[in-house]
């Protein structure tokens, strides 16, 4: 009896480690379209975002957006330029002054204008 009561939690816990390594793995195998066609996961929950380096030209709280001269922007094969950019959170132009310079994350939708998602000044 004294072997049986050791080997039954052994071959439990292997079973369960296994078990939770195939399930970690088959995570990482899935890829983006697949888990956009998931349930609950839209493809905006997965929204890609993209770095920013500028300076401010111009806050506008009343539409939430801020104006920027910002670097080029490689992954989108976007030179650097002046353009505004549409704010996720008024609290990012809390505070903003023309000539600051700053670091952001943003998105952006077909059809959307890009959305600072964070931003911070340096």
């Amino acid at each position: 009896m004294a072997i049986a009561n050791t080997t039954a939690p052994r071959i439990l816990a292997f079973t369960l480690s296994s078990l939770l390594m195939f399930t970690a793995h088959a995570g990482e195998a899935m890829s983006q379209q697949e888990m956009s066609q998931m349930p609950g996961m839209s493809a905006s929950q997965q929204q890609k975002t993209y770095p920013l380096n500028g300076r401010v030209v111009a806050v506008d709280t009343t539409n939430l957006t801020v104006t920027l001269e910002h670097d080029a922007v490689t992954e989108l094969n976007w030179p650097a330029m002046t353009m505004p950019f549409k704010v996720a959170d008024a609290k990012f132009l809390t505070g903003l002054k023309p000539g600051q310079s700053i670091m952001a994350m943003f998105t952006i939708k077909d059809g959307e204008s890009p959305t600072i998602v964070s931003l911070h000044s340096m």
